[in-house]
């Protein structure tokens, strides 16, 4: 199933991009072409044998699939983005290159970049996301969106922890809350940051999270590496400080990960800590200002990072989802997307509905995403025969 899910994701990615050219080019077309061809020279190959580097290269087909679709709705005037995605389509060939067993970097021919280094993983999270397609979470929404808005606690600042398995909703949970309007009209500034490493960043994970916080608040990049380059790591914490002080911010850190390194894991400790009296900037709690209603949410598969991060008692934990029906609704929104209902309704009846159900809550093994995976395989297939009927009515229509 997993194989297949791949190859699905890859196929997506490159049927859209031929849309893409059968009109004017959508932006950054030039750097998905590449992509793609990287793309077509990976599943090729031996690499993918192992199951690691599948999980890899899928996690990077789920984020094109995603921009792709952004890119093609946006034109060349909106530059601010465009520049963020091409940044980030950037860092994607680099790694793409060094998994290519075919292909070897200018920056590798140089010795500017390891092969290590460029098999880092990279990930970013979206942050659209439509609640009327997630199914299964109203409890923990409910109770998440308490825990953030918090009545009768204005000043208070708050640390939230979501951990679980990876597919089991943590971001999309997340997601969720963070486009609601009351958490929108509540919080100012919002910003999402993943904490996975990227590359060409700094070495040292510490630097490279305030400097992308920092980022999503607006600094220039340029003000970014001249405080590091004066004040190293101090000096960007307080410009964080700085930055978020007397505002009520909401900050989701997403995806963070164990890192075994001592000084890295004291940086990341108890976030709920105030500033100390000896003046030492070297935890991000003294980054992030309190007493004006703040709060922090993290998602991690790592459950003693996480609690390390914001205590126990601030801990959410999700499972893998055991409601058939939420699995059923998943799928079925992903099948009927962007198809005609009626004639996917058909795909679906009343005498093999509950076997289905029951079917789809088996293989996903209680992991929305892999249900909305299978929806959308199946989306293409209702589509393709969708596509093959039009022509016969057409017929059907000019002999009558």
């Amino acid at each position: 199933m997993a194989q297949e899910i791949d190859q699905y994701l890859k196929e997506q990615f490159c049927n859209g991009l031929r849309v893409g050219e059968s009109g004017s080019k959508i932006p950054l077309h030039t750097h998905f072409e590449e992509i793609s061809n990287l793309l077509e020279n990976i599943f090729r190959s031996s690499w993918l044998a192992d199951p690691s580097n599948r999980e890899k290269v899928r996690e990077k087909l789920y984020y094109l699939n995603n921009v792709l679709t952004e890119c093609q709705m946006l034109s060349w005037r909106d530059q601010l983005t465009l520049c963020k995605i091409r940044r980030k389509l950037n860092d994607i060939t680099v790694e793409l290159r060094g998994w290519d067993p075919n292909g070897v970097t200018t920056a590798q021919l140089n010795g500017q970049v390891s092969p290590s280094d460029e098999r880092q993983v990279t990930q970013w999270s979206t942050r659209v996301v439509d609640a009327s397609m997630v199914h299964g979470f109203d409890n923990e929404v409910t109770l998440l969106e308490k825990l953030v808005l918090r009545q009768g606690s204005d000043d208070q600042f708050k640390a939230i922890g979501i951990v679980g398995k990876a597919g089991v909703g943590k971001t999309t949970l997340c997601q969720v809350i963070f486009n609601k309007p009351e958490v929108q009209k509540y919080f100012l500034p919002r910003i999402w940051v993943c904490t996975s490493r990227k590359p060409n960043e700094d070495n040292d994970t510490r630097v490279a999270i305030v400097k992308r916080m920092l980022d999503c608040l607006g600094v220039d990049e340029e003000i970014i590496n001249k405080v590091h380059e004066d004040h190293s790591l101090k000096g960007l914490l307080y410009a964080l400080h700085q930055q978020l002080y007397r505002k009520r911010y909401l900050i989701v850190l997403d995806d963070a990960r164990n890192n075994d390194a001592e000084e890295t894991q004291a940086f990341y400790g108890k976030l709920d800590s105030l500033l100390s009296r000896d003046g030492k900037w070297d935890c991000l709690a003294y980054g992030l200002p309190k007493g004006c209603g703040g709060a922090v949410i993290v998602t991690s598969r790592n459950e003693e990072l996480a609690k390390n991060m914001v205590g126990e008692e601030n801990l959410l934990r999700l499972l893998p989802r055991s409601d058939p029906e939420s699995f059923w609704k998943i799928f079925k929104d992903a099948v009927e997307k962007g198809t005609d209902k009626d004639s996917t309704r058909l795909q679906f009846k009343p005498s093999n509905v509950e076997d289905l159900k029951k079917q789809i809550l088996q293989k996903c093994d209680g992991f929305p995403i892999t249900a909305k995976m299978l929806g959308e395989i199946m989306h293409d297939q209702v589509k393709q025969l969708q596509d093959q009927a039009a022509p016969n009515v057409t017929q059907q229509a000019a002999a009558e």
